[in-house]
């Protein structure tokens, strides 16, 4: 066990102000360190501007529509022909029923605007904060030593591949794991003794961890909670030691999760609902039909394998813990003979994975004190658990390049092959390995002083070679750069650079080049950060500085380590870009003029549609998007069939295409000529027609038959099962007339000339949408794969569709429920110990008096 020092030589001596501030020191430094680097953002009025945030801006006007018109939006109506949007966990209403949540917002909105300027991303730094305020004080109390508990915290702050997720725009990550280090704080100390404020604590604790609804993250703190136990009871037996605390713990957790999903139940039941019908929790189609693939995949679904894949981390990018750009780094700014000398924001990255914003970097300082720290400590029985979770972690994020350990998890444990991105993964080796950081700074600063002088000076001496190496780096750059190219071929750089930037052999020379020059700079600042950390220490043991100035000595080391690469990939713009970008470009002014009725567009540039939701600012549905886990049906639809097809355009009801090029197709009548080119679309089709009749096919049928344009949307709908129903034929007195459309509801007036059948081009999504027939519940058919239908007798009706899953309202009420339970029985717990304590003055005041 590492051992435990009540005052410790940090402790002891050279301390300015007294041992009571201590901690509200390190917490401000804290913070302060987050304002400092986010300076731009907080107070230049500049923001970060990435496709995830466009994406999610979005819908701010369908967010802001609901709330005028008095309902939780649910259902987005804006992208893929309409699909859950709650549940997609795409945006979120006002949950005033989950107390707890809103209670934390109160403090994020006011910390946000009193420490952070109120800035656009201040409610995400405050989850920074609070992620390095929980290590500050899971460290501390494992080593009682506030320096290495203050540099850990640091470290894990300003990890670069931490710090980046703000900058693209990943906003629900942080959220999700600055809870980590206090459910495992919590858990540990219920292993001690069972307190009920403790367990009510871990149920919100974990509460406030799910909310933010990042499952993949979610998942990862719960995978390593387990290998937790399995690891700690697992030693006990081995040990023959009493499991009953681990046992307790465990139990606790299980429960207080339970608890915590019912604080969240309106949410979760939504989304779980929505996963069997995602990319998520279904295969493929084309997998689907495969019977052999299908046996495996019928019990759980998951995602395609080489798309689930695509961001593995190869072993070989573990150079990138050590030299940041050993890779080409990834987004960073370029000046040169290419460029004129202008900057321009490039992304150089050279490894396998289709692209990455930034390297793994979480400094070299803080890597050499995590390794020093596993070796100093290896006894000890939590510092092994991190080691195996850093193994595991390290294994699992090769993914397909190392796919041994990878492979067994995505066919044969639960939930694992809904994740996509298996370098996300380490977010855990991010997290673990500035903690172990804090066991060898701890070593270095407390128990390095009991080392005879011998020892301390070869110490001395590793810190000379370690500059003088920096300075070779200078002198003979060249050499360092032949060392680099054993590790890194030119060629192999060259031909992954050739995918972004062409086959020019003077771009290729010249590009890589830089990154050349980058790896050597890498080179030469580790040595010298280094050089400069081991002298510091050397002095602190020789007693020539206090204990205020190494800790000032190292926060300076360790933030100059990672500023200076996690200010590579940060581009700030002014506010006014962002904003900029939702202006109403001529054309959407074109089309929100000369069309008021119901349409969808799809939008193209260069001939692919684009990855952005921005349209449903302006309130035009789109037959396409972007999102992570779109519905299964549609993904099948683009796998099958492909977008260039004027039947599924049709059937989809887009009325206009947009392009950034002209087009000579002659389903196309131009239109409008401005920022884009906007066509007519020839083949298309209203959003309800009545059609004449329908037949039953497969999934993989019905989508070749729209592929082939072999049939005609309004002879014949295809349906996957025979409902059994008769269908006549429309005469042409038929009709069908929208009176209503709203974001989750909408009302037609129909006549029908027989028992006629409806074609809706809206999504097919039986877990919410129930259809009316002047008031009087109707079944809803799925149509031509993946729109809906209904059935209508003869004569004038009203037939409404409303968007209502029973889950969430019934979640909401749970929700509400559990929240008003974990208030109460807090009040409850404290005002026992209150009382308690009030009594026990009064009787021990008795028995002085006595």
């Amino acid at each position: 066990m590492v051992k435990a020092i009540s005052k410790s030589e940090t402790q002891k001596k050279g301390w300015i102000l007294p041992e009571k501030y201590h901690h509200i020191i390190a917490v401000l430094i804290i913070l302060l360190s987050i304002i400092v680097f986010f300076w731009g953002i907080i107070f230049e009025n500049n923001t970060f501007i990435a496709a995830d945030t466009v994406a999610s801006r979005a819908f701010e006007t369908l967010k802001k529509d609901a709330e005028s018109q008095g309902i939780f939006p649910l259902w987005n109506p804006y992208i893929f022909c309409g699909m859950p949007g709650y549940a997609s966990l795409s945006f979120c209403g006002n949950r005033y029923f989950d107390i707890t949540d809103a209670l934390v917002n109160y403090i994020r909105t006011y910390f946000s605007i009193i420490f952070l300027n109120n800035c656009d991303v201040g409610y995400v730094l405050f989850y920074y904060f609070l992620l390095g305020v929980g290590v500050y004080f899971l460290i501390y109390r494992k080593l009682n030593n506030r320096i290495a508990a203050l540099i850990s915290a640091l470290a894990v702050t300003h990890s670069t591949a931490y710090v980046v997720f703000v900058m693209i725009g990943h906003m629900t990550k942080i959220p999700v794991f600055a809870f980590f280090p206090y459910i495992l704080m919590i858990v540990q100390e219920l292993e001690k003794k069972f307190r009920l404020w403790l367990a009510i604590l871990l149920a919100v604790a974990i509460h406030l961890m799910i909310k933010p609804s990042h499952l993949q993250i979610i998942f990862y703190i719960y995978f390593t909670l387990g290998i937790y136990y399995i690891f700690f009871i697992v030693r006990s037996l081995i040990r023959k030691e009493s499991i009953a605390g681990l046992i307790r713990s465990g139990v606790t957790l299980l429960v207080a999760s339970v608890f915590a999903l019912g604080m969240t139940a309106d949410q979760y039941w939504q989304t779980y609902e929505y996963s069997k019908y995602s990319i998520r929790g279904t295969s493929p189609i084309l997998e689907r039909v495969d019977k052999e693939k299908q046996a495996k995949s019928d019990s759980e679904g998951g995602l395609d394998y080489d798309y689930a894949t695509s961001w593995s981390f190869a072993p070989s990018e573990m150079l990138t813990f050590l030299i940041p750009s050993a890779y080409g780094f990834g987004w960073h700014h370029y000046k040169g003979f290419l460029t004129r000398n202008q900057s321009l924001r490039i992304n150089t990255y050279i490894g396998s994975q289709p692209f990455v914003d930034s390297p793994q970097y979480m400094g070299i300082i803080v890597l050499l004190l995590g390794i020093l720290g596993f070796w100093k400590y290896r006894k000890d029985a939590f510092v092994q658990f991190m080691g195996i979770i850093i193994v595991i972690a390290l294994l699992l994020s090769f993914g397909r390049e190392f796919a041994v350990l990878y492979n067994l998890m995505f066919y044969y444990f639960p939930m694992f092959n809904k994740f996509r991105v298996p370098s996300m993964i380490l977010i855990l080796v991010q997290f673990f390995i500035p903690v172990l950081a804090g066991y060898g700074l701890h070593w270095l600063l407390d128990e390095a002083f009991l080392l005879p002088e011998d020892r301390k000076k070869k110490w001395f001496r590793v810190g000379l070679v370690s500059g003088a190496l920096a300075v070779l780096t200078l002198v003979f750059r060249d050499i360092f750069i032949g060392i680099y190219q054993i590790f890194v071929s030119k060629q192999s750089a060259m031909n992954a650079l050739a995918r972004s930037f062409g086959t020019n052999t003077l771009v290729l020379d010249e590009i890589y080049k830089v990154i050349t020059q980058m790896v050597v700079t890498d080179i030469f600042m580790g040595f010298l950060l280094i050089t400069a950390t081991i002298f510091s220490i050397y002095l602190f043991w020789r007693k020539k500085v206090s204990a205020t100035f190494i800790t000032c000595v190292l926060i300076v080391i360790i933030l100059t380590d990672l500023w200076r690469v996690n200010n590579k990939p940060k581009e700030m713009h002014p506010k006014q870009r962002l904003e900029e970008t939702f202006v109403a470009p001529d054309y959407i002014r074109f089309l929100k003029n000369a069309d008021t009725t119901l349409f969808r567009v799809l939008e193209f540039e260069d001939g692919h549609p684009p990855y952005n939701n921005t349209l449903a600012y302006w309130r035009i549905q789109n037959a396409y998007g972007y999102h992570g886990a779109k519905m299964r049906q549609i993904q099948d639809v683009f796998d099958v069939v492909g977008l260039w097809n004027p039947l599924l355009w049709g059937l989809m009801d887009v009325k206009y295409i947009i392009s950034n090029r002209p087009d000579s197709n002659q389903i196309l009548i131009p239109l409008f000529k401005g920022n884009r080119f906007v066509y007519y679309n020839r083949a298309h089709l209203p959003r309800a027609f009545f059609v004449n009749r329908y037949q039953v096919a497969s999934g993989l049928e019905i989508l070749e038959q729209i592929r082939e344009t072999k049939f005609h949307p309004m002879d014949v709908a295809f349906m996957l099962e025979d409902p059994g129903i008769s269908v006549d034929p429309p005469t042409s007195e038929a009709k069908v007339e929208f009176i209503k459309y709203g974001i989750q509801d909408f009302e037609l007036k129909v006549k029908a000339t027989g028992n006629n059948l409806l074609f809706l081009s809206e999504s097919w999504y039986p877990a919410g949408w129930k259809a009316f027939l002047d008031g009087k519940e109707i079944p809803v058919y799925r149509l031509n794969y993946m729109f809906r239908g209904v059935v209508v007798p003869k004569g004038e009706h009203r037939i409404t569709m409303e968007f209502e899953p029973e889950s969430f309202y019934i979640g909401k009420n749970i929700t509400l429920i559990t929240n008003l339970t974990t208030i109460l029985a807090l009040i409850f717990v404290f005002g026992v110990a209150s009382l308690e304590k009030v009594l026990n003055k009064k009787y021990q005041g008795v028995q002085n008096s006595t």
